[in-house]
């Protein structure tokens, strides 16, 4: 099954055409025969592309078109409301459809205009359905030609609030009555040649018959002047406007082969002999609403478009896994090449180390020489002296006058944090004045400091303990004595 392909089959009384739509684009067009000998080609089609969705326009005289305003309604309501009355109205057939067409807004009237479509001789259809069954091709919509007007319109910029597009199809003269852009009526007439010089004599009769139809129907006035639209994929009704004069109340214009190649983009041979490839090319922008499938093959259609929907995702998460796959084998690969790379980096440097360590007696008694500096390293730690620190400490106490040091320890153990030196001393002029002797006492630390820039000096002990939660103690009217304790440790 390819994705992005439709077959498109245009049916009429005198044969049929088909096509096949690749990504938007025509190509393989080719007229069918009526009856068996296009049976047969048409399954031969089928056959060459399998499981290639089938869209159906149908250019018939059996067709039904009816107004109708119906009330606002949404979603379920509106099908089932829609539903209903496509049964009361078109009843002979299960090919109906029912086109919205916006707001009715008038005072006296209030709802959404509809209008009710159907295909009245089902057996006209049924042959090819019939050889799609067989085939086992989805069917992706049946549409009546006249539908696919309004995309005609829309693409030429037709914005005349009356407009009567006319057409030369194989199954006669195809005249098709638009109202503001919306499809209101239309009529496949078969001209008979017979009756007339000229043929475009019996298009101009059936034109005018076509304007006293829609006269009858109220869709306009007699008085009223009709735009006439000639669609001329085969140039041949340049003529026609002489038998359509403004006098008579036609205001006619064509829309010709080379205008119609251009707006569409279709290739120059495809409307070379027949007028059908224009709409042909116009099913991809059917409207939905105007879908002429029954329930039964709606349903059918679900199941295709969800199968191939799910192929779809399995095809895109197939395609995402390889790429991923392909994407580790690469990362894999660079990896590789990596890990091989630093192994001859390594390779290299180790040479290069045997080379420089060689004068030295190699590796091995490099190590040797390494583990006795360390070694060396951990017991001068632990062969500290605290000869420089006492002198240190004197040194900075002789520079300072009415201090005087008591006691000092040394303590040295394997951990360096836990290596200190306390000293302990007082002020033998002390008087009461705690300013002053903390201010000595400040000097004799910021001294030591300066001496051993390695170590940290703190004030263990003041003469005066200033915090909030010390006892006060000493004797009323005896000689108070200014006692501090000082503590220097090796700086990490």
């Amino acid at each position: 099954m390819m994705f992005g392909r439709r077959l498109l089959l245009y049916l009429s009384a005198a044969g049929a055409s088909c096509a096949l739509q690749r990504n938007g684009q025509l190509s393989e067009a080719q007229y069918l025969p009526s009856e068996e000998e296009g049976w047969e080609a048409f399954n031969a089609l089928l056959i060459a592309h399998p499981d290639t969705p089938v869209a159906i326009a149908i250019d018939s005289v059996d067709e039904t078109y009816r107004g109708e305003i119906l009330p606002r309604a949404f979603g379920q309501a509106r099908a089932e409301m829609t539903d209903r009355r496509l049964r009361q109205v078109v009843h002979q057939s299960p090919y109906r459809a029912a086109l919205r067409q916006g707001r009715e807004r008038k005072a006296t009237t209030r709802g959404d205009r509809y209008l009710i479509m159907g295909l009245t001789n089902p057996e006209q259809v049924r042959p090819w359905l019939d050889i799609m069954h067989l085939r086992g091709a989805p069917l992706a919509g049946i549409w009546l030609l006249p539908a696919l007007s309004a995309s005609l319109v829309r693409r030429f910029h037709l914005e005349d609030p009356r407009l009567l597009l006319v057409s030369e199809q194989t199954g006669g003269l195809r005249l098709t009555y638009l109202e503001s852009g919306e499809l209101r009526f239309s009529r496949l007439a078969p001209v008979d040649g017979s009756q007339h010089d000229n043929p475009l004599e019996g298009y101009a009769d059936e034109i005018e018959r076509t304007r006293q139809s829609l006269v009858g129907q109220r869709l306009i006035t007699r008085e009223e002047r009709v735009k006439v639209v000639l669609v001329d994929p085969l140039n041949t009704l340049n003529e026609l406007h002489g038998f359509l004069p403004e006098a008579a109340g036609f205001q006619c214009i064509s829309i010709n082969r080379g205008r119609l190649l251009e707006a569409l983009k279709l290739p120059h041979a495809l409307l070379a002999e027949s007028a059908d490839a224009l709409y042909l090319s116009l099913l991809s922008r059917a409207p939905a609403s105007a879908n002429l499938m029954t329930a039964e093959q709606r349903a059918t259609a679900r199941v295709f478009w969800t199968r191939r929907g799910l192929m779809f995702a399995a095809a895109a998460w197939l395609s995402l896994s390889f790429a991923a796959a392909l994407l580790l084998l690469g990362d894999a690969w660079r990896l590789n090449l990596q890990s091989d790379s630093l192994q001859s980096g390594v390779a290299r440097d180790r040479a290069r180390e045997t080379a420089l360590l060689a004068p030295a007696g190699g590796a091995s008694q490099v190590g040797h020489r390494l583990a006795a500096v360390e070694a060396w390293n951990a017991v001068r730690l632990r062969d500290r002296q605290p000869a420089p620190l006492l002198e240190a400490v004197l040194a900075a106490a002789a520079d300072i006058e009415g201090i005087r040091l008591g006691n000092l320890s040394w303590l040295n153990t394997d951990d360096s944090d836990a290596i200190r030196l306390a000293v302990e001393g007082d002020l033998p002029e002390f008087k009461g004045d705690y300013r002053a002797a903390h201010g000595s006492i400040d000097n004799l630390t910021r001294r030591i400091a300066e001496r051993l820039p390695d170590h940290r000096v703190a004030v263990t002990a003041w003469p005066l303990d200033t915090a909030s939660g010390a006892a006060l103690e000493g004797m009323l009217g005896g000689r108070s004595i200014a006692a501090f304790r000082l503590e220097l440790r090796a700086k990490p």
